[in-house]
């Protein structure tokens, strides 16, 4: 395993030190998108591509009473996020691993799903789309975050696993699986595209 494939897979000592880092380096991410995101007061919430689970532990403080459930592909992603929220973990917090192409999910069964920092490391993002709008409640959300990076950077070539899309290539993407008032914000490089089940 190459040290860039630990940025779609953390695995071993370097991916949990990737984990660490990662949040740090997103911190400031995802507090903007938070303070965009409703959080349902109950519920059911999904953090796909959960990483370190730093993000379920920062929605947990927003919400009373919602369950939170944290996928990821990674090992090493689903230990770290159990022992990040140790505290709730069998209570509102469930983490397992998992896929966005191939969610572990009833039909119609959460109220808000977020993807953050992930979605440029999904192999058939237009699958995990659909995947995403079959789980999601009637009046459900899909929150998709991301940095963009430096537009002069060849990312892809640096990180072979990454794929980057433009906030509206997602919306596009997001249309085409069946979501309604889609919109996109932006900041800088980073954006948040959000669409509903209606």
């Amino acid at each position: 395993m190459s040290f860039t494939d630990n940025f779609g897979n953390p695995k071993g000592l370097l991916g949990r030190m990737m984990l660490v880092s990662m949040d740090r380096e997103h911190l400031p991410m995802a507090q903007w998108a938070l303070k965009q995101i409703r959080i349902p007061d109950s519920g059911k919430v999904a953090d796909l591509g959960c990483g370190g689970g730093y993000n379920i532990r920062r929605m947990l403080q927003m919400s009373a009473k919602a369950k939170f459930i944290g996928l990821d592909i990674s090992d090493e992603s689903v230990r770290k996020a159990q022992k990040v929220n140790k505290d709730e973990l069998g209570k509102r917090v469930k983490i397992i691993k998992g896929s966005a192409e191939e969610l572990p999910f009833k039909d119609n069964s959460i109220d808000l799903i977020t993807a953050f920092e992930t979605v440029f490391f999904w192999k058939a993002p237009e699958k995990a789309f659909g995947e995403i709008y079959r789980t999601l409640a009637n009046e459900g959300c899909l929150a998709v975050i991301n940095n963009y990076g430096d537009p002069n950077v060849d990312w892809e070539k640096k990180v072979p696993c990454m794929t980057r899309y433009t906030a509206e290539r997602i919306a596009e993407m997001l249309k085409a699986a069946g979501f309604d008032d889609i919109s996109v914000n932006k900041k800088d490089n980073l954006f948040l595209v959000m669409g509903y089940k209606r």
